[in-house]
């Protein structure tokens, strides 16, 4: 296994990026560390808000670039239903 994939399996293993796979409730703190995290171990991603509209809660849509046919996409909704994202 590379170097790469070693650390990013590590990255996904900590206890913030558990809490995004197990709930949808995140705290802005945590979504904080998660970019930290990212930042520091070199890892592209995108960051999407979405405010929410009469028909979608608002939302965040968090994207990180694996390899150039590997993304991982995280939805957060920060409401009760759904996202933007997830209608889309």
């Amino acid at each position: 296994m590379a170097t790469f994939e070693k650390e990013f399996l590590s990255l996904l293993s900590t206890d913030i990026f558990k809490k995004i796979l197990s709930s949808s409730n995140l705290q802005l703190a945590q979504l904080n560390a998660v970019q930290a995290l990212l930042i520091k171990a070199r890892i592209p991603y995108d960051l999407r808000y979405s405010p929410g509209t009469r028909r979608a809660s608002p939302g965040i849509d968090l994207s990180i670039y694996i390899n150039p046919s590997t993304t991982l996409n995280f939805t957060i909704s920060l409401e009760n239903g759904q996202t933007v994202f997830d209608i889309q």
